[in-house]
């Protein structure tokens, strides 16, 4: 029809003008069609792709009939496995409804004391964070424990003071035996394919000090991974008060360090970038770290906008990289897995989440390093009851 006017010499000139544009617009009118109905399923598939690295795939949906709560186990059959206040030590189980080979095991923060001092003012100020006596015996986790249903998990409380490294009757210093107690209690991991450690703050130096002489005791077909939260300390010469305290206090607890760790400044055992060399080749590493750490700026009595320390943090983490995987954000808190937005973190828009989920899928050995190089490139998600957690035990 078009044409037939176009060439028509009786056409008059507004006709013709109508006629002639009226094929760009269908055509542009299909163009738009084509690519909605191009770019709607596109979309559709990026979403449902972003939603499952936005979640580990071990927190998919369970039956309603899955128990969220964990119970208590008590260790009443080893007499030095005791806390600060001499209460018998206990940790907390959830099995998964699906007989899965996989476990998490956690072992929980808390700051610690050096000296006597140091430890009475804790009994009076945060008697809580030294004893059994209070616990429940069925308990409800949240953060990355209510995360992992398809995992079982063992939750272990942190009530020694000693940064899980102590073996001392006179002080009641009693990590060290809490935390090998627990692996001895019974025979959890005989078929186990996989068991991923995580230890937040003192529960993740504990980890550093105490795994490379448990590894040993596992069988080499296990996948063995572990998670360090907030729990990176470096050796920061300009500023000594941190590790001074800690000094202090493995004289305190009587520490008890990994035959493997000889170094003779007996601290270094439990700086992330000495301590992971004692770990053997197979196990894979995930440091979670914000470079503005608030605990370890308060130990080493730094000011928060102090760039020189995160500065030193982030190099002392890009010197270890051959060797482990990294998230460090620059978020001004201490801990994320406990923290029920922990899922939300993110470095330029990788989500912690995402992150955790390749790092446990990968089965060959890789290093996922993610740093907020620049300091502006972080999200960090706020939450009251993840702020009034932390405060109770700091």
């Amino acid at each position: 029809m078009t044409s037939s006017v176009s060439s028509s010499p009786t056409s008059s000139p507004d006709l013709l003008k109508t006629k002639t544009y009226s094929r760009p617009y269908h055509i542009e009118i299909g163009i738009i069609v084509l690519f909605l109905c191009l770019t709607i399923p596109s979309l559709i598939i990026l979403s449902l792709i972003y939603r499952r690295q936005t979640l580990p795939s071990t927190s998919s949906s369970t039956s309603s009939s899955f128990n969220e709560h964990f119970h208590r186990i008590s260790l009443n059959n080893y007499p030095n496995a005791r806390c600060m206040d001499n209460s018998i030590a206990s940790y907390y189980i959830r099995l998964a409804n699906n007989p899965h080979a996989r476990w998490l095991i956690y072992f929980d923060g808390g700051w610690f004391c050096y000296s006597k001092d140091s430890c009475d003012f804790r009994r009076q100020y945060s008697p809580d964070l030294i004893t059994t006596k209070n616990f429940n015996e069925k308990k409800f986790l949240s953060g990355i424990l209510s995360s992992f249903k398809q995992y079982n998990i063992i939750y272990a409380p942190y009530c020694s003071s000693d940064l899980w490294s102590g073996s001392s009757n006179l002080t009641h210093s009693h990590g060290y035996d809490i935390f090998h107690a627990i692996f001895h209690q019974q025979n959890y991991f005989h078929h186990a394919k996989q068991l991923l450690f995580v230890g937040f703050s003192a529960g993740g130096l504990g980890l550093l000090l105490n795994l490379p002489d448990l590894f040993p005791k596992f069988s080499p077909h296990i996948d063995l991974r572990v998670v360090i939260d907030s729990a990176w300390f470096i050796d920061y010469s300009d500023n000594s008060n941190g590790i001074s305290k800690i000094n202090q206090g493995m004289i305190y607890w009587n520490t008890q360090i990994s035959s493997s760790c000889q170094l003779e400044s007996r601290y270094k055992c439990l700086l992330g970038s000495e301590a992971i060399k004692f770990f053997p080749s197979s196990v894979k590493i995930l440091i979670i770290q914000s470079l503005f750490d608030l605990t370890q700026l308060q130990l080493d009595k730094m000011n928060v906008n102090s760039y020189d320390f995160s500065l030193k943090l982030r190099d002392n983490l890009h010197q270890s990289s051959h060797r482990i995987s990294i998230f460090a954000p620059s978020c001004p808190l201490h801990g994320f897995l406990f923290r029920s937005v922990w899922t939300k973190f993110d470095i330029k828009q990788r989500t912690l989440a995402s992150v955790l989920n390749v790092w446990l899928k990968r089965k060959k050995r890789f290093h996922l390093q993610l740093i907020d190089e620049h300091f502006y490139s972080s999200y960090c998600p706020q939450s009251h009851d993840d702020n009034d957690y932390y405060e109770s035990i700091f």
